[in-house]
C-alpha cells in the first residue's frame, strides 16, 4: 500500500509541476534537457515507479511545446534571453561565441514578418559596402531558405554584418565581425576541423546550433545554422572563397 501511495504522490507532484510550467512565461530554454534527465532517472527506479514514465514523457512534450511557444512569440525577457545565450556560449570556445551570440540575439529571438523583404529592400538595409554579400550567400544556400535579414547590427557594443535566412524547418546566418586586437583562432590555440585551399575552418556545436568559422586578415566569419555539422561545414566551405575574396578587397 505504501508503494501505491508514494506513486500517487509522485504522480500528483508531476501533474502540479506541469501545470505550473505551462502557466509560467519564464520557463528556461534548457528545461527540456532537465526533463530528459529526470526520465532517465525514472527508468533506473524499481518497476512499480516506472509506471510514471509515460506521465513524465507527457510532461516533457508539453513543456517542449511551452518552450517553443515562448521562443516563437518572444515571451522571454531581455535578461532571460541573455542568460540563455550565456549558458550556450560558455560551452564553446571564446571566439566561437562571437558569431553564436549575434545569431541567437538577432535571429532566434526575433519575430519575422510573414513575407520576407524584397531583394532591393535587403540591399538597401545592408548598405552598399556589404550588399555584394547577398548574391554570394543566395548562390550557395538551399532554395527553400528565404533571406529575412541583411543588415549591420550591434551586440554587446560590437558591430556585425549579419545575413539570416529562414525556411519552414530551420534558420541560418552568415555573421561577420571585424577582429579586435589579438583576436585569431591561431592565438587562441584552436585546431582546425578542416583546411581547404589553404584556409583553416573551425567547427563547434551546442544544442541545435552548428557553427563553422574562418578568418581573414581583419575579419572573423561565421556560418551558424540548425543543419547537421557536416551540412553546415559544406555550405561554409562552398561560399568561403567568394566571401574571403570580397573581404580581401576591403582590407587592402
Amino acid at each position: 500500500m505504501n508503494g501505491h501511495f508514494e506513486n500517487d504522490q509522485e504522480g500528483m507532484a508531476l501533474r502540479e509541476q506541469l501545470k505550473r510550467a505551462v502557466r509560467s512565461e519564464s520557463t528556461p530554454p534548457y528545461l527540456e534537457a532537465r526533463i530528459r534527465n529526470a526520465i532517465r532517472a525514472e527508468e533506473r527506479r524499481p518497476s512499480g515507479v516506472r509506471q510514471l514514465i509515460p506521465l513524465a514523457a507527457a510532461v516533457m512534450v508539453c513543456l517542449g511545446g511551452a518552450i517553443a511557444y515562448q521562443l516563437g512569440h518572444l515571451r522571454f525577457t531581455a535578461n532571460s534571453q541573455e542568460s540563455y545565450i550565456v549558458s550556450l556560449s560558455n560551452r564553446v570556445a571564446t571566439l566561437m561565441r562571437v558569431g553564436l551570440g549575434d545569431h541567437i540575439h538577432c535571429s532566434v529571438f526575433r519575430k519575422f514578418p510573414k513575407n520576407p523583404p524584397a531583394a532591393q529592400e535587403l540591399a538597401v538595409s545592408l548598405g552598399s559596402e556589404y550588399s555584394g554579400l547577398i548574391p554570394i550567400v543566395r548562390k550557395h544556400v538551399p532554395e527553400d531558405y528565404r533571406m529575412v535579414i541583411a543588415h549591420e547590427c550591434r551586440y554587446h557594443g560590437r558591430k556585425f554584418v549579419h545575413l539570416s535566412l529562414r525556411s519552414d524547418a530551420g534558420l541560418m546566418s552568415l555573421v561577420i565581425a571585424r577582429k579586435k586586437d589579438g583576436e585569431s583562432f591561431l592565438t587562441e590555440g584552436m585546431m582546425p576541423a578542416l583546411t581547404q585551399s589553404g584556409v583553416p575552418f573551425y567547427r563547434a556545436g551546442v544544442q541545435r546550433f552548428e557553427i563553422t568559422s574562418f578568418e581573414s586578415r581583419d575579419h572573423l566569419v561565421y556560418f551558424v545554422s540548425d543543419l547537421t555539422s557536416q551540412q553546415n561545414m559544406n555550405l561554409m566551405t562552398a561560399m568561403a572563397p567568394q566571401v574571403k575574396e570580397f573581404l580581401r578587397a576591403k582590407e587592402l
